[in-house]
């Protein structure tokens, strides 16, 4: 029987959740979870090609196995890291180093794999309605903050609201900005079990509840960080990384990590090759200097990750009154697979990463990212931005490299600019230069919110895809306003034997099992 559920009142932004996501929620059910513990996968959220070999499109994704295996209990391991890693941001990542801290300290719901598939998180369970528009949650037996304290359903839902607020000065966009967590949508139903009321049948719902902006933490008076409930746990002493962040197994959790002590060595704004004297195990770099160092270094092995960033030409309207040839034109020219040097790339034949196997969206509307003043500290007072400029972010090498290109293939007014990635999004809001290389990073479950993630950057660009009706990815090609440049990949930078190692969806490193391998069995 259906369950009952009264209904909650909206948000403007809680009302397109429905057209936001994946289309294949038919009236008529979910795929609800099997009664299962953790680890029990339930199939990909939905049909998507990811590169193959020879630039081919394939349905089974390249490099989700590195360092596959078994590994032996015990050790200790460092992570070097080149970003920053702030407390105050827990559990939302603004950064790639935060977003490899954060996935071992605090969990979602719903845990999503590599290679696409949904399998139980801190819920064990979820079920709905029959016309899929109410979801109910049931989080699994036991579970428990690293204080030992029980989590309860409330405990979600304020954690969710805190969220929420923490997403505000994050440069990509998060599922708080479709879904208001605020806004009465979400029900406790009992201890246990929390329900959440959709304006629209979505039979893929639990896909959003894996990304990492959902994960779940409390504030305690006395600690230092948010209290979370993941494999690895924080005491409440433990200070922001000085550089280091020591952190020891959760007990607690059904996946335990087999180490005794990992560390985080958090060295914001090194250059990777320096990080050589520190004696780590495991970091993870961008750029091919460093895959080509610490491959030519000894007892270093270096790995590719899965593809996981798209960059894009965007070529503002009010900046390119005579069209958009000037920039497209050499944009076509471009080999990423020959010409950029810098990072590991490959073309691509769409503007979302990955694509759709004969899947389509429904209307994708709002939410925007607001228009806000820009910052003192982003210093584009003394910056020329205009009809002649391509702004791109400066500590971005891929699309630095990209940029210079482009300028080369161009024409000689064609003046390139890097600014911080959160004034790339500023300057395309407003349209402040003639076109942008965009970073569309593998943040999202499904094309379709991949797509609505790309179009909330700007209300112009949004417009623009949907003037017309038909397909908004299709509008937004054909008037030639966006154009795929290349797809990029980081690289696992390892020293010594090592084994056990995931990944989740976005290709972050999973690190519960990691350890060094058994030793092989020499036969007599």
């Amino acid at each position: 029987m259906p369950l009952e559920a009264k209904p909650n009142p909206f948000t403007g932004a809680a009302k397109v959740l429905g057209a936001l996501l994946l289309p294949l929620a038919i009236l008529g059910g979910c795929h609800p979870s099997p009664p299962v513990g953790p680890g029990i996968p339930q199939g990909p959220v939905e049909p998507v090609l990811w590169p193959g070999p020879d630039n081919e499109l394939n349905v089974q994704r390249e490099n989700c196995d590195p360092l596959a295996g078994e590994a032996v209990p015990g050790g200790t391991f460092l992570f070097a890291l080149t970003d920053s890693v702030l407390p105050r941001r827990a559990p939302v990542p603004h950064n790639p180093s935060e977003r490899i801290v954060f996935a071992q300290l605090y969990e979602t719901l719903v845990s999503l794999d590599c290679s696409g598939y949904l399998s139980p998180g801190l819920a064990e369970q979820w079920v709905c309605t029959q016309d899929s528009t109410v979801w109910v949650f049931t989080i699994r037996q036991d579970a428990r903050f690293w204080d030992g304290s029980r989590i309860n359903s409330g405990d979600i839902k304020k954690a969710w609201c805190d969220n929420q607020t923490c997403a505000g000065d994050r440069e990509l966009v998060t599922p708080w900005a479709w879904l208001n967590a605020r806004a009465g949508t979400i029900s406790v139903l009992d201890a246990r079990r929390l329900a959440i009321r959709l304006p629209e049948p979505q039979a893929d719902f639990p896909a959003l509840m894996t990304h990492p902006a959902t994960a779940i933490s409390v504030r305690r008076p006395g600690w230092i960080w948010p209290v979370g409930s993941g494999p690895s746990r924080l005491r409440a002493s433990t200070p922001p990384p000085l550089p280091d962040l020591e952190c020891k197994p959760n007990p607690q959790h059904p996946l335990a990590p087999i180490w005794k002590k990992l560390t985080f060595l958090v060295q914001p704004e090194s250059d990777p090759r320096d990080l050589i004297s520190l004696d780590f195990h495991l970091a993870q770099v961008k750029d091919l200097e460093s895959v080509r160092f610490f491959a030519e270094a000894r007892d270093f092995t270096v790995t590719p990750l899965p593809w996981n960033r798209l960059y894009l030409l965007v070529c503002s309207l009010a900046g390119n009154p005579q069209g958009t040839r000037r920039w497209l034109d050499p944009a076509h020219q471009l080999d990423p697979d020959r010409e950029l040097t810098r990072v590991a790339a490959r073309g691509w034949p769409g503007i979302i990463l990955p694509a759709g196997e004969g899947s389509t969206c429904p209307q994708i509307t709002g939410p925007i990212t607001i228009n806000d003043s820009a910052r003192l500290d982003w210093g584009l007072d003394n910056i020329l931005l205009d009809e002649n400029t391509l702004v791109y972010d400066v500590k971005d090498p891929g699309a630095r490299e990209l940029a210079q290109r482009l300028a080369a293939l161009g024409d000689a007014q064609i003046r390139t600019t890097g600014i911080p990635l959160a004034a790339v999004n500023f300057t395309l809001q407003w349209q402040m230069a003639g076109s942008y290389i965009l970073p569309m990073d593998l943040e999202f479950p499904t094309t379709c919110l991949q797509l609505a993630s790309l179009m909330g950057r700007a209300s112009w660009l949004q417009e623009a895809a949907l003037t017309g009706g038909g397909n908004p990815e299709r509008n937004l090609v054909t008037r030639g306003l966006v154009y795929p440049l290349a797809l990029t990949h980081p690289w696992l930078v390892s020293r010594g034997e090592l084994t056990g190692l995931r990944l989740a969806f976005d290709g972050t490193p999973l690190l519960s099992q990691i350890g060094k391998p058994a030793p092989q069995e020499v036969s007599p």
